[in-house]
């Protein structure tokens, strides 16, 4: 029979890292390791190790596998924990940043800021993020730069014929494209004749995510036939 157990107290250093992420979490600014390590005078890998308890203790949300974009945020319970009150109910989903429609670009990711309300008219989740969109080799289903892509991440893979964000072997490189398995192969497709499939083993792709929804910028939607 399981019993309820007393949440062991928090260290000093770890409330202040609650603290600290809160803050910036209320002013929607950008939450990285980089930024919660300079405000406390804590080395990253030493914050990664407090991140990861205060994860497991249900306070964090931190999600960092290797060569991803990290979210870092409060969870209900950890706001409780610093004594703030909790700002709002709605979900909020954060924008990180620039992804190639194109040639590939730098993953190296960064929340810019954060969209709420988003779960009104797409089906978004907590966990799932925006990226802004660089590059026209998806313009053949209408997404263009500028616009944002809502993705949900994952390391499985995907159905044949879903629209990834992944990163391409031997490279710190992410692009958006459509994913087609072919037995131990999979194309990466463009939206766009102008740029040509890429292919590559199977194992050799990293997955980071999913598009779940596509948010258009309200420009000119002109194509080459006038439209």
């Amino acid at each position: 029979m399981m019993t309820d157990e007393p949440r062991p107290r928090l260290t000093r250093r770890q409330r202040e890292i609650l603290q600290e992420i809160g803050r910036l979490e209320r002013l929607g600014e950008p939450i990285t390791t980089k930024r919660i390590g300079e405000a406390l005078g804590l080395k990253r890998q030493n914050l990664r190790v407090y991140l990861v308890d205060l994860q497991n203790r249900g306070l964090v949300r931190y999600e960092a596998e290797e060569r991803q974009t990290g979210v870092i945020r409060l969870s209900e319970e950890g706001w409780q924990m610093t004594g703030a009150e909790l700002p709002g109910r709605d979900l909020r989903f954060p924008i990180l940043g620039e992804i190639a429609a194109g040639q590939p670009t730098l993953a190296e990711g960064q929340i810019e800021a954060y969209a709420t309300r988003l779960q009104d008219v797409l089906d978004l989740h907590e966990g799932d993020f925006l990226l802004k969109v660089r590059g026209d080799s998806m313009t053949g289903i209408g997404i263009y730069p500028g616009d944002l892509v809502a993705i949900r991440p994952q390391q499985e893979e995907p159905l044949s014929g879903e629209i990834v964000l992944v990163t391409l072997p031997n490279e710190n490189t992410a692009t958006l494209k459509r994913w087609s398995r072919n037995n131990g192969t999979v194309t990466l497709a463009s939206e766009n004749p102008a740029y040509a499939p890429m292919t590559f083993k199977v194992e050799e792709v990293l997955i980071q995510g999913c598009m779940v929804g596509h948010i258009g910028t309200g420009r000119s939607r002109r194509t080459g036939n006038g439209e």
